[in-house]
């Protein structure tokens, strides 16, 4: 079999915040900042890549095999049983790490991405829709609320029963920006979370439910008024507090300037904030609240992506390879797909 393979793949995969505030590993948002990376084929040893990672905010992550870009990359090839091609990886990180903006996602969605478009000229890539289960699956919680809107883009509402993820793109508002502040330090996921009560009230659940349910239908009518009360949450906010006890000031003060309404932005440490007006108010509210407590920062204004992950670029050799024996003529492709009972 004679095809021409990529020589090299360029994915943008875009920042996200999970929950917005009621919905617990449940809902998420992307947005229009994003890490970029690329794949070239080089070298001779599949199972000792050469990573690069380029930009300040890169500082610290790992350049070997255990990246976990290169990881999720690999588990396609493993699961289609394929070797794993040797590569170069250049990862470009404009989003900060472990500061709740799902940096952590779009290394798993990107390598996935990457590895899809790899295979295509074999004719075993899939709807990146059908990439959500080995998505989850490389995401070092096994969550679907970041890797989602990393995925799919939009406003995603997320799933899982019995193992099978469900995950729903909605657009979000044109008219409402992300008004985000990232405080000069980092919050710990798992420290979070081992916060968080083993059970919760009735009422404490209910009261949740009721929100994301308000919050999705203030969104969809245009009904902005709303949505502050629909942000509020009682399932990990107020637990993880204790990492964070400024943060009440600081979405207080959102709030205040003329944000619609405010919250932690997955696990932390950045605070996320919606407005359709004020923008710069806003942040800057945030910024001051923050100074009055001590706590440095960076601000962003952002736009929804309404996009998700995807390939901007794929180069291919004018030679055409013979691939036959170097991938066998049997393949297997079994990525859980959300809704399928795979």
């Amino acid at each position: 079999m004679a095809l021409v393979l990529p020589v090299s793949v360029i994915v943008l995969t875009p920042a996200t915040s999970a929950n917005l505030g009621p919905g617990f590993d449940s809902l998420g948002l992307a947005l229009q900042l994003h890490n970029r990376f690329e794949v070239e084929e080089w070298g001779d040893d599949p199972e000792h890549p050469l990573i690069e990672v380029l930009g300040a905010l890169g500082a610290g992550l790992t350049t070997e095999p255990d990246n976990m870009f290169f990881q999720a990359f690999a588990l396609v090839f493993q699961r289609l049983q394929l070797p794993v091609p040797a590569v170069r990886i250049r990862m470009t990180i404009n989003i900060p790490h472990g500061c709740g903006l799902g940096s952590s996602a779009t290394a798993v969605v990107g390598g996935l991405m990457a590895a899809n478009e790899w295979v295509r000229p074999l004719g075993l890539a899939v709807a990146k829709e059908d990439l959500l289960g080995l998505a989850v699956e490389a995401e070092a919680g096994n969550h679907p609320d970041n890797v989602a809107p990393a995925l799919l883009g939009g406003l995603v509402a997320t799933t899982s029963r019995d193992g099978e993820f469900q995950a729903i793109k909605t657009k979000f508002p044109d008219d409402l920006r992300a008004v985000i502040f990232t405080p000069s330090f980092p919050m710990d996921t798992v420290a979070g979370r081992k916060l968080l009560p083993a059970s919760y009230s009735k009422a404490d659940v209910t009261f949740n439910t009721g929100g994301v349910a308000l919050l999705l239908t203030a969104l969809q009518t245009g009904r902005y008024e709303l949505i502050g009360e629909a942000m509020q949450d009682r399932l990990h906010q107020p637990y993880r507090q204790v990492l964070f006890p400024a943060m009440p000031d600081i979405i207080n003060a959102a709030v205040g300037a003329g944000a619609h309404g405010a919250c932690l932005s997955g696990g932390g440490s950045s605070l996320i904030a919606f407005a359709s007006s004020h923008f710069h108010d806003v942040l800057h509210a945030m910024q001051n609240a923050a100074r009055d407590a001590g706590i440095s920062g960076t601000g962003r204004l952002l736009r929804a992506d309404q996009n998700g992950a995807r390939v901007v670029k794929t180069s291919r050799s004018r030679i055409r390879k013979e691939v036959s024996a170097r991938y066998g003529d049997q393949f297997y492709w079994s990525p859980a797909r959300p809704g399928s009972g795979r």
